[in-house]
């Protein structure tokens, strides 16, 4: 049997690493003054997310490809239990309670939909109707059920799988009319008949945070004064005002930028965003033995890339507040080991030319 791990890609994986811990700091700041139970709870998550990580590693990519369905339905069929079974944490009803674990099964739904997606781009040379309403189908679904628990932020993020693989293949440009009347449509309708009211308070907000600054704008504002007041090289670890007398609603998780921004300046997020440059670039540049992995590395990492982008213009107030976390930043077990899933999967597909699969 040959070494996995002779071709085993040690940098990118460190980065990981590095971005992971570098989370689990920002974490403990954000709940210094409070209790610790986040970031404790984010290093145990952390340390299941390592171990099933190599657990995948050393799956054949085949046999993944193969469960894409099973693993789908199975997580289609858990979403609709959570409708009527689920646990409601902040409004929200997305977690399956066991024991003392919180599970948010929308974020695993990422995986099987990204090999599913990259299945069928592999087999297509270009995106027509038939294909489009297949994939619209497909991600339909979770985007649904996850909409009514109501988490607009992950269906959102969902969607961007069709977006994605407009980049990816040659399209019809009847698909794109369609898909813009799609759009226009859902907008439509979402915004009269679907989103609750305090959900469209933080959409209009972004625009102008201060005629909503005793409500949905004040996060919005707040994180602006926390990056800003943060400077060249911050107030220093655990010395951030907004952060530690939390002025900062929700800044372990969707609002973290805001924390690094305060306390380690834009030379702490500057570190961070060459991390994630450097992740992205290895990860992108690669050589896949088959065309549905080479898909589904990009299809993965772009929805990575898409999520980082929201987050971070959302805590500087150029994009809605959608409930959208940093990846391996901010805390959440689950969004955290679905990461990981991913990525190894990743890992596996970029040794696969280099060894036999076993």
């Amino acid at each position: 049997m040959k070494d996995l791990w002779k071709y085993f890609d040690k940098l990118t994986f460190i980065i990981l690493i590095l971005i992971s811990l570098f989370g689990m700091s920002l974490i403990y700041s954000a709940s210094y003054t409070a209790d610790q139970c986040n970031f404790t709870k984010q290093i145990v998550w952390f340390v299941i997310s390592l171990v099933l990580f190599f657990v995948i590693f050393r799956i054949k990519t085949e046999t993944l490809f193969n469960w894409r369905y099973i693993i789908f339905w199975f997580l289609v069929a858990s979403l609709a239990i959570l409708l009527i079974a689920g646990m409601i944490v902040s409004g929200v009803k997305s977690w399956f309670k066991i024991g003392f674990i919180s599970i948010q099964c929308s974020e695993f739904i990422k995986i099987p939909l990204a090999l599913i997606f990259a299945k069928t781009l592999a087999k297509i040379s270009i995106i027509n109707l038939k294909i489009l309403l297949k994939l619209l189908m497909i991600v339909g679904i979770p985007f649904g059920l996850i909409t009514l628990q109501p988490d607009l932020g992950t269906a959102s993020i969902l969607a961007t799988f069709i977006i994605i693989c407009l980049f990816l293949k040659r399209v019809k440009f009847s698909v794109v009319l369609i898909l813009v009347l799609i759009f226009s449509s859902g907008l439509y309708l979402a915004w009269n008949y679907i989103l609750k009211s305090y959900q469209k308070d933080r959409i209009i907000s972004f625009i102008n945070p201060q005629k909503y600054r005793h409500s949905t704008g004040y996060q919005i504002i707040q994180s602006k004064i926390a990056i800003g007041s943060g400077g060249l090289m911050g107030k220093g670890y655990l010395k951030g005002s907004q952060s530690q007398y939390k002025f900062i609603p929700t800044r372990h998780t969707d609002f973290i930028i805001a924390v690094l921004g305060e306390e380690m300046g834009f030379m702490g997020i500057s570190f961070l965003f060459i991390l994630f440059l450097i992740l992205f670039y290895r990860q992108f540049n690669l050589k896949a033995q088959m065309d549905e992995e080479f898909y589904f590395v990009y299809l993965f990492n772009g929805l990575i890339l898409f999520q980082f982008f929201i987050n971070v213009l959302m805590s500087i107030g150029y994009f809605p507040i959608l409930g959208v976390p940093l990846p391996f930043v901010s805390y959440g077990g689950s969004s955290l080991l679905s990461f990981f899933i991913g990525e190894a999967i990743i890992f596996k597909i970029k040794i696969n030319p280099f060894i036999n699969e076993f």
